[in-house]
């Protein structure tokens, strides 16, 4: 597994690309779609299209990479 685990919504960004996981298992990958940072939540959206709410509190969160090259490359 790769990434950089975040903690706080301050640290992503619309366009970012995350994985969800609980321990070593990824629960949701996707772009972040929108975030909410009072809250430490934010949007993501999977390249199938599903869109989750997904939550600090619930699951560690990793980021893969950030920007349009990174959403671009989560979909292929």
């Amino acid at each position: 597994m790769t990434g950089t685990r975040v903690h706080s919504c301050r640290e992503l960004e619309v366009g970012a690309t995350v994985e969800a996981r609980a321990g070593r298992a990824v629960h949701f990958s996707g772009t972040v779609a929108e975030t909410m940072p009072g809250m430490e939540l934010f949007w993501a959206v999977s390249p199938a299209g599903e869109r989750r709410i997904l939550e600090f509190a619930e699951c560690q969160i990793y980021l893969l990479g950030s920007g349009p090259e990174a959403a671009e490359g989560a979909a292929n």
